[in-house]
């Protein structure tokens, strides 16, 4: 199963920051993205977490901390990821879509 770990950050496409991207076996895959002003990170949380359905669209991804559960949607109309995580986070959102 893929961790945090096996995320390779390179230089993010607008030239700010930085992303990681992981296909997973299941033919879903997750984006991350850290470093620029314009993410919804923070010092202590530096990384957005978007989930990206089969067919490449982005879905939406609900980290619900309080029971360190995850919500994955990949049928909804819109999209969303989510942000200020932590590296803990961001693993558990990849097992999860992992599992799908």
């Amino acid at each position: 199963m893929k961790t945090f770990k096996d995320l390779t950050f390179e230089p993010h496409p607008s030239g700010k920051g930085e992303q990681a991207y992981i296909r997973f076996d299941n033919k879903r895959a997750v984006s991350v993205v850290t470093g620029a002003d314009w993410f919804h990170t923070s010092d202590d949380k530096p990384y957005e977490v978007g989930f990206l359905k089969k067919g490449g669209k982005l879905g939406c991804v609900y980290l619900d901390r309080g029971s360190m559960s995850v919500a994955l949607v990949e049928d909804a109309d819109h999209n969303d990821v989510q942000g200020y995580c932590t590296e803990d986070e961001v693993t558990l959102i990849m097992k999860t879509i992992q599992i799908l």
